[in-house]
């Protein structure tokens, strides 16, 4: 883009700024004025945008893409960083056709962002804004693009940066809070109160469900190396295994994704494992997975392994976003064949098998 445009749209950028503390003066939490412009809460600050927004580069592995795709903003999205392994899972589970959305290559730079021409950029502190890319919130600024802080990355010590730790509300109403943004950025509000609607009714079947004397607990599994990359309390996955009707093996740990030692993961006794499949290009990824688990000293001789209590669903419905609540069934009805849990007549709503 000629940087005329560029410098131009920074320049209105720094207006709205001045706007959005005006109206946080004012004590409004979210506006929208005539000529289009609007004002969400993200991670408890107020923030003004040009909208509606109509370029939006969106990251953090799939959910929250789904969000965007679940409030009809398919065509909103310039770019994304969805791995075309779960193409197929988005189309269906959204009714969409994502396939033909251009993808941004691995790792993410500033230049492939600005080269899009976005006038949005999700990303979250958990990953794009981590300062692993080198993708900072001010650097897109800098270039007249506009970033979003997806809500369950939010630093609990602003001051303290990348230091902080991570989550400020719990995994559901991070979700809602984005699809009400997303709403008003994209001017799909109706769509927003629709989903959001869809969710709660989801929500409620699944709180409603019988429930088991215990609790059944769970290890979520995603990667691991020399220690395992799993969630605690803060992430998306607490929200979805609550929701499921079991608990967290790490329900106690104040992050969001994080990194437990073997001796850790040992000492849990999960009475189940899940396994994240990236749905990578890798074809035996899973397969690798399953192996660590039922090989590593740590965990091959715990009851939930020997009596093969393991089950597989898709990381893109781990991460926040719309797809969560999808999760959410899949691992109740998962947890249900193993006998972990009573018949609810729960299943998801596209088959995953």
């Amino acid at each position: 883009m000629h940087s005329h445009v560029r410098h131009s749209r920074a320049i209105r950028l720094a207006v709205l700024a001045v706007g959005g503390l005006m109206l946080a003066a004012c004590g409004s939490t979210k506006d929208s004025s005539a000529d289009g412009d609007v004002t969400v809460q993200n991670c408890g600050e107020k923030a003004a945008y040009a909208a509606p927004v109509e370029r939006i580069v969106a990251t953090s592995n799939s959910a929250n893409i789904g969000t965007l795709l679940r409030i009809g903003a398919a065509d909103r999205i310039a770019a994304m960083t969805l791995s075309p392994g779960n193409d197929s899972l988005m189309n269906e589970l959204f009714d969409v056709q994502v396939d033909d959305i251009e993808r941004l290559p691995s790792p993410i730079s500033l230049e492939s962002i600005v080269g899009v021409d976005p006038d949005l950029l999700i990303g979250s502190y958990s990953g794009l804004f981590s300062g692993s890319s080198g993708v900072s919130r001010e650097a897109a600024q800098d270039q007249g693009i506009a970033t979003y802080v997806i809500s369950d990355s939010c630093r609990q010590d602003p001051a303290a940066g990348a230091d902080s730790k991570l989550g400020t509300m719990g995994p559901w109403d991070a979700l809602r809070a984005d699809i009400a943004n997303y709403g008003e950025l994209t001017g799909n509000t109706d769509r927003a109160k629709e989903a959001l609607a869809e969710l709660e009714r989801r929500l409620t079947a699944l709180q409603e469900a019988p429930t088991a004397d215990e609790a059944p607990r769970l290890l979520l599994f995603d990667s691991a190396t020399t220690d395992v990359y799993t969630s605690g309390h803060n992430g998306p996955p607490q929200g979805i295994i609550e929701a499921a009707g079991a608990e967290n093996v790490y329900a106690d740990e104040d992050t969001t994704w994080f990194r437990a030692s073997w001796e850790s993961v040992a000492e849990q006794q999960p009475d189940a494992i899940v396994v994240m499949d990236y749905r990578s290009d890798s074809a035996d990824e899973v397969e690798q997975k399953i192996t660590t688990i039922r090989t590593h000293a740590a965990l091959k001789d715990l009851p939930a392994v020997k009596e093969n209590r393991i089950v597989v669903l898709p990381l893109a419905l781990f991460t926040s976003g719309y797809g969560n609540i999808e999760a959410a069934e899949q691992l109740r009805a998962g947890l249900e064949e193993l006998g972990l849990l009573p018949d609810s007549g729960i299943t998801g709503t596209i088959d995953l098998s």
